[in-house]
């Protein structure tokens, strides 16, 4: 069913007070669709191999085992809304490959920063000894431990890192998740014949 985490400031009673309120949702990925995933992500490995991650869209790959994690991720996000009253929304989604290789660390990022930021998630394909760390407003930084399977969606704009890799390699899936009123903007405002999102499609 999945677990519902929050982290939210109590009522401000100035100005000045701090605001806010932060939610994530983990999931837990059948072990078996993990393995088909990573079997296909494998294949792939030329797409983004020096780190290049623009230019493809995973969900927009036929597979079977792709298709059907694009029904569990939709699922998720929907359970994740009910959880805390928030309307669902006809979403999109552009997903990419992160291969960690031995000595790297994933500094310090946000997906987006926008008035339409949404949703990001990650899915760990691999069985490592590393965590991602999100850095909480005000708070500072919470520990999530990167078990495989294990799935991850969280605000976009909420920066995260992930530790030094000392295993030989590791593989994640990431994604964003965009409002059909955020993909409007998008196609009203874009001038570039190669963002990202030009690559979406719908959830």
């Amino acid at each position: 069913m999945g677990e519902w985490r929050t982290w939210r400031s109590n009522p401000a009673n100035n100005y000045f007070a701090p605001k806010f309120s932060v939610d994530m949702w983990f999931d837990i990925i059948n072990l078996q669709l993990v393995d088909d995933l990573l079997e296909v992500v494998k294949k792939n490995e030329n797409l983004y191999q020096h780190h290049k991650w623009e230019h493809y869209n995973i969900f927009q790959w036929e597979d079977k085992c792709i298709l059907n994690l694009k029904d569990i991720i939709k699922a998720s996000y929907e359970n994740f809304c009910n959880k805390i009253n928030c309307s669902k929304e006809k979403i999109w989604i552009r997903g990419w490959v992160y291969p960690q290789k031995s000595g790297m660390i994933l500094k310090r990022h946000y997906h987006a920063i926008h008035e339409n930021a949404y949703i990001s998630g990650n899915i760990c394909l691999t069985k490592n000894n590393t965590t991602t760390d999100y850095d909480i407003p005000y708070l500072g930084w919470i520990t999530t431990e990167n078990s495989k399977g294990r799935m991850t969606l969280f605000p976009s704009c909420l920066p995260h890192s992930v530790d030094k890799l000392i295993d030989e390699q590791r593989y994640t899936i990431a994604f964003d998740l965009i409002t059909e009123q955020g993909m409007d903007y998008f196609w009203c405002n874009n001038n570039s014949q190669s963002d990202p999102l030009l690559l979406a499609v719908e959830l």
